[in-house]
């Protein structure tokens, strides 16, 4: 069983983290039984690289290539936010340690606790540890660590009890399995929640039931433009609501669809306490419905009493909330009444000033350029994925709840025909408007132009494309 290496001193922590909380002290000799997710953890071990970083796998070990690029995240957001003094980490569902590994090798944590509930994960835990405690640079303190292996809400509701707190705390939590209430209660106030949902389905509206069960009977309108960015908005809402009911102001740092799975991440800051009787949520009143009109192809935020929104419910009750711009009038047999989606976070995907910071990191450390990155078919680079965060946390962007696809702008018959995305991008901007690739899909454009304002601009930029072409 693993044990502390180094002695974990509890000092004060000071900004950006600046709420002072007891040290946790590792509970190396504790072992509860869990029941095994895979394998029994005899069978032939791999060694995998991330970054440099050698991390064990064997047949008891859930592991996944694709969720590297997350990994990237969360160490380049710690590095860019720690203090001096080191971070205090929690892995809840720590499987190979991978995690845990590259945080140790960035040389920011002071100490960390790794928990799996399969109790068969430990020997390979336990090399993936000890040996990245032995390869932390020489200027940095060797990092303490400890193991357990226990449900994960179970060990997080015991750390609570304990007043143990963490300046980041990462459940990579498998469906919709729900642990931001456990989570935040053991996080500092100015630390981070690292949250997960693989519940692609339910997000997506696909499964209005587990939807509204898993995350706080929230709707989603199924199958239309940009259902990708209004789950992973469903799923931030609903981490922000959970915090707001343990009286935490909480807030996204950087958001990530990853289409594998899919997956639905987001780092959450939380602030400190919600302030006054009725704290807005995320300090501004940033949690609200979105509506998408059939007709006109828009998408956009709803301004509209509680008791109107609500009437769109799972009894097959009709909405009588209809578009502002069609001002209810059909067109070519699509509704102009509006299919609502919501209560969803309504303000910006990422803090800009920290993902500045991560892109600023990733440079420094050369992984902007890395041949060895761990990018798997289908994912942007991290330079691109980088880029298309600071691009969507553009003031201007703020409240831009969704993004248009090239070809659907076509397909739909919105427009003849529809420039090259980064061709249309540049035309928005010429026009006045911001304009940015989507990380979530690789033919979105987020802008706060309106959908016929964006076919004009296609339309003006295809006609300069003809001239120079001399069509």
């Amino acid at each position: 069983m693993a044990t502390a290496r180094a002695s974990m001193a509890s000092v004060t922590t000071p900004p950006p983290w600046p709420s002072p909380s007891p040290t946790p002290k590792p509970r190396g000799g504790r072992r509860v039984g869990g029941r095994a997710r895979s394998g029994r953890g005899d069978g032939a071990r791999m060694t995998v690289y991330e970054r440099g970083c050698a991390i064990d796998i064997d047949d008891a070990c859930f592991y996944r290539a694709e969720s590297a690029q997350s990994r990237d995240l969360s160490v380049l957001c710690c590095a860019a936010t720690a203090n001096d003094e080191g971070i205090d980490a929690y892995d809840a569902t720590c499987a190979s340690g991978a995690r845990a590994v590259r945080w140790m090798r960035a040389g920011f944590v002071r100490s960390v606790v790794c928990n799996d509930v399969n109790a068969n994960v430990e020997a390979v835990l336990e090399t993936n540890l000890s040996r990245a405690a032995s390869e932390v640079e020489v200027e940095a303190e060797t990092p303490a660590y400890s193991t357990t292996f226990e449900d994960a809400q179970r060990e997080l509701t015991r750390a609570w009890l304990d007043g143990q707190k963490f300046d980041i705390v990462d459940v990579d939590g498998f469906g919709s399995t729900n642990f931001a209430d456990a989570a935040l209660r053991v996080v500092r106030y100015g630390g981070l929640f690292y949250a997960c949902s693989t519940d692609g389905r339910a997000l997506c509206g696909q499964n209005p039931s587990r939807l509204q069960v898993a995350f706080g009977n929230a709707v989603v309108a199924p199958s239309r433009p940009a259902v990708n960015e209004i789950a992973l908005r469903t799923f931030i809402g609903d981490v922000v609501r959970r915090g707001a009911a343990l009286k935490l102001d909480v807030v996204p740092v950087f958001s990530l669809f990853h289409a594998h799975g899919p997956v639905f991440r987001a780092m959450f800051r939380v602030v400190g306490p919600l302030r006054g009787a009725y704290g807005g949520f995320g300090g501004d009143n940033n949690i609200g419905f979105v509506g998408h009109c059939d007709a006109c192809g828009n998408t956009s935020v709803v301004d509209e009493p509680l008791i109107r929104i609500f009437h769109h419910n799972k009894l097959e009750m009709a909405s009588t909330v209809t578009c502002a711009r069609c001002k209810g009038r059909d067109a070519d047999g699509r509704s102009a009444v509006l299919a609502l989606s919501g209560p969803l976070w309504i303000g910006p995907l990422h803090d800009a000033d920290v993902v500045h910071r991560m892109r600023d990191e990733a440079e420094r450390l050369g992984w902007l350029d890395d041949p060895t990155e761990c990018k798997e078919k289908g994912q942007m680079s991290l330079e691109d994925l980088l880029d298309a965060f600071v691009g969507e946390a553009l003031p201007a962007l703020n409240g831009v709840a969704h993004y248009f696809r090239t070809d659907e702008l076509a397909r739909k018959g919105r427009a003849a025909r529809v420039p090259p995305r980064d061709v249309l991008t540049t035309a928005l901007r010429a026009h006045g408007f911001a304009a940015t690739r989507s990380h979530i899909d690789p033919r979105g454009l987020k802008t706060n132009a309106s959908v016929q304002e964006v076919v004009k601009c296609a339309n003006d930029a295809l006609s300069a494309l003809d001239a120079i072409d001399g069509r």
